[in-house]
């Protein structure tokens, strides 16, 4: 058994009081510590305190893979009760440096975790349980863990690293040994998923190795099923750099109007891209023209190409429910999309029509439809739902899981530009966790845009 933090909070602070100075005591990673001398050459401290600051950056400071750590985090506790209660203000001391860079690896590690993880189905004893296996850089299991109580909790499932496992039953989280990687053996079907959904995202004309693998460490690849086809998609980059080239380009023609009713019954006849060809309607863009805020989304669904009106399937009535608990009145605001025709292929077993993502040069073709409804509303604040509309606006790929939080005010379409979830990733979500964090993410986003535009 390894020394835990729970086990050094309570060792150091029975030396605290003591009186015990740091250079009197060694720590390893057994639960013991050996003190050198057998009198304490400083004042007892019957009553330790420390402010809430340690405490937190001592529980992340305490999973750093360090064999200094425990003595580093004792040296600040007594240095704090006996020197300077406000030590952790001075960010040039030297021990204070040290800790907030290893908090900021762990925190780091912490979150590469929660991204990188990759569940497996598997049938264990007839449960259908998820299992994964993750090689941390620090020891961030018992940190990192609760992320998938949260967000998986409606699934049993095993996390195996090379120091400990979590283990999630439906009811609480346990953990016990590690797993090498040569001992976890589970193939999933799902794996071909994250290859084809990495390929889809994969974009050659943005490729920088150096900035993918700052992003996406090789030290994590062994155990992502999207990496076994890196390479591949590198060797190919040329190749498609050239496809695309030499890809015809299609550019909307809009006329020079400040009526909308023309700029709209423009868009309903144009035929620019391959996707008006196998459109019922071309869906422009509704809502009050003086509107401060305005919605924009990717593209039409089935239910908006047949009837011609924007936002008004079950993606239309998810946004309808996050404005309404938004507070946001829906008739107040412009709703369009980035793209404005209903691309689609036929199902294999139905008639049903499977929504298709739109092309980059689609989505080019599209854009000056955008642009002029953007001048012509000219709205304070522009909120973007789905990568496909802020790819749109920001001109580049976005992430929405990191982006979204964050308000870019240097925009040429608006003062303020978001982005958030589309209510089609809601209706995909994985689980209902997943659904209810998303749904709650894009009231809240849109909760800040509304706000921004009252300002």
């Amino acid at each position: 058994m390894s020394l835990t933090f729970e086990s050094w909070r309570l060792k150091a602070r029975d030396l605290l009081i003591k009186g015990v100075p740091p250079n009197q005591t060694y720590w390893d990673e057994s639960p013991s510590l050996f003190s050198f001398e057998e009198t304490a050459l400083f004042a007892p401290v019957p009553h330790p305190k420390v402010p809430k600051e340690f405490m937190e950056l001592a529980e992340a400071v305490a999973c750093a893979r360090d064999p200094e750590r425990w003595a580093l985090l004792y040296r600040l506790l007594f240095r704090l009760n006996h020197e300077n209660q406000n030590l952790l203000n001075i960010v040039v001391d030297e021990d204070v440096h040290k800790a907030k860079l290893l908090a900021k690896s762990v925190r780091h590690d912490i979150h590469k975790m929660h991204a990188f993880v990759r569940f497996k189905k598997a049938d264990i004893d007839g449960v259908e349980t998820y299992v994964a296996w993750h090689k941390p850089e620090h020891l961030i299991l018992p940190l990192a863990s609760p992320f998938f109580v949260r967000r998986f909790g409606d699934k049993p499932w095993s996390i195996f690293t090379p120091d400990g496992s979590a283990h999630w039953n439906l009811q609480s989280l346990s953990f016990s040994e590690g797993m090498p990687q040569n001992e976890f053996d589970h193939e999933d079907p799902f794996d071909e998923v994250w290859k084809t959904y990495y390929r889809s995202i994969f974009n050659p004309a943005r490729l920088k190795i150096k900035m993918m693998k700052a992003e996406m460490s090789p030290k994590y690849w062994s155990s992502l099923p999207e990496t076994e086809i890196i390479h591949e998609l590198i060797r190919n980059t040329p190749k498609r750099l050239q496809d695309m080239a030499e890809a015809p380009r299609f550019k909307a023609e809009v006329p020079k109007t400040s009526s909308w009713e023309e700029l709209r019954t423009a868009a309903l006849s144009c035929k620019a891209c391959p996707i008006a060809q196998q459109a019922n309607h071309t869906v422009f863009g509704e809502g009050p023209l003086q509107a401060d805020l305005m919605i924009v989304g990717e593209q039409p669904g089935d239910e908006e190409d047949l009837a011609g009106k924007v936002f008004i399937g079950p993606a239309g009535q998810i946004l309808s429910q996050a404005l309404a608990l938004a507070g946001i009145d829906r008739e107040s605001i412009y709703v369009t999309n980035a793209v404005k025709h209903f691309k689609w292929t036929q199902g294999t077993e139905s008639k049903a029509r499977i929504h298709k993502k739109a092309s980059g040069a689609e989505m080019h073709a599209c854009k000056p439809w955008l642009e002029s409804e953007i001048a012509l509303v000219k709205p304070k604040v522009i909120l973007a739902l789905g990568v496909t509309a802020g790819t749109a606006l920001y001109g580049r790929l976005v992430q929405i899981q990191s982006e979204r939080n964050k308000v870019n005010t240097s925009s040429a379409f608006a003062k303020s530009l978001t982005i958030s979830w589309h209510p089609s990733a809601i209706l995909r979500a994985f689980n209902d966790d997943d659904r209810e964090q998303k749904m709650k993410d894009l009231v809240e986003d849109l909760k800040k845009a509304h706000h921004l535009s009252q300002t």
